[in-house]
């Protein structure tokens, strides 16, 4: 597999300059091999949920609500069991992001010496979008190539 995408709204028929690269409304996680190793990783975790599909290539597969529940379940469980790990700099370094979760704030700084620090903000962009999906009642979209 190359990729990994997953979108609050159908990608491969848009304008990516004109929609997700601009528009806050439109959002997007992606993995890719050429500049990840996780991408087994989260063919796995996607396993879980659509099964030998996620062996398979395809653009814009709209998931159902509740398989944006699971999703959403399954990277929360993950944001839970990597946050133990996570790198805390205490003011050492300016963090990149902070992460509300659970009523507690985490500074993360998302360099390449943080890897525990990026898999939890890519965890938390998947839980967003599906959280979003779900809340709208609308698809959560999957593409593997």
């Amino acid at each position: 597999m190359k990729y990994i995408r997953i979108s609050n709204e159908s990608f491969y028929d848009k304008d990516y300059l004109k929609t997700f690269r601009y528009q806050e409304k439109y959002k997007f996680f992606n993995v890719a091999s050429d500049l990840s190793t996780l991408v087994p990783f989260y063919q796995n975790l996607l396993k879980q949920v659509i099964g030998n599909k996620a062996d398979e290539k395809f653009k814009d597969f709209a998931l159902s609500k509740v398989q944006s529940e699971e999703i959403k379940a399954i990277f929360s469980q993950k944001i839970d069991e990597t946050l133990p790990v996570y790198e805390d700099y205490k003011g050492t370094k300016i963090p990149h992001k902070r992460l509300e979760w659970k009523g507690k704030t985490y500074e993360l700084h998302l360099g390449l010496n943080s890897p525990n620090n990026r898999k939890i903000d890519e965890f938390y962009k998947i839980v967003t979008i599906a959280e979003e999906c779900i809340k709208e009642d609308k698809p959560m979209y999957l593409s593997i190539e």
